[in-house]
C-alpha cells in the first residue's frame, strides 16, 4: 500500500477503536446513569405528588367550609357572612401557600435535575477523554518503532537548526 493508504487504514483503525471505546462506556456506565436518573425522577415525582396532595387537601378543606356555611339558618345570616369571608380568605391563603410551596419544590427539583445532569455529563466526558488519551498513548507506544523515533528526533533537530 502507499503512504496514503496506510494513513487511511490508520484513521479507520482509530475510528473503530473509538467506537469500541464509546460502546464499552455505554455498556458499563449507561445503566448506572439511567438508574440514578430514574431514582432522581421518582424522588421529584414523589415531591410533586405530595404538593398536589396538599393542594387537594386545601380544596377539600374549602369544600368542607362551604358545606357548613350552606347548612346555617337564616337567623345567623350575619354570622354566616363573617364566617364566609374568613373561610374565603383562609382558602385563598392555603391555596396560595400550597401553590407557592409546590412551585418552589418544582423549581428546586428542576434545578437539582439540571445540575445533576451537568455533573453526570461532565464526569462522562472526563472519563471518555481520559480513556481516549490512554488508548492513544498505548497505540503510539505500540506503533512507534526505534527508526520512527530516531527519524522524528532528526527532523526536530533539523527544524531547530533551520530556526537559527
Amino acid at each position: 500500500m502507499t503512504h496514503g493508504g496506510e494513513s487511511l487504514l490508520s484513521w479507520v483503525f482509530k475510528f473503530v477503536n473509538f467506537g469500541v471505546l464509546v460502546a464499552i462506556l455505554i455498556k458499563f456506565a449507561g445503566k448506572p446513569l439511567k438508574d440514578y436518573l430514574q431514582n432522581r425522577r421518582n424522588t421529584i415525582k414523589t415531591k410533586v405528588e405530595e404538593a398536589n396532595r396538599m393542594v387537594q387537601e386545601a380544596e377539600s378543606l374549602k369544600a368542607q367550609y362551604e358545606s357548613k356555611l350552606a347548612q346555617l339558618d337564616d337567623e345567623i345570616a350575619a354570622f354566616r357572612k363573617t364566617i364566609a369571608e374568613e373561610a374565603q380568605k383562609e382558602k385563598e391563603k392555603i391555596i396560595n401557600e400550597a401553590t407557592e410551596f409546590a412551585s418552589r419544590i418544582r423549581e428546586q427539583a428542576r434545578i437539582a435535575y439540571e445540575q445533576e445532569m451537568k455533573d453526570a455529563m461532565s464526569r462522562i466526558k472526563e472519563e471518555i477523554a481520559r480513556l481516549t488519551v490512554e488508548r492513544a498513548e498505548k497505540l503510539i507506544a505500540e506503533k512507534l518503532t526505534k527508526e520512527d523515533h530516531n527519524r522524528m528526533v532528526g527532523d526536530f533537530i533539523e527544524k531547530l537548526r533551520s530556526l537559527n
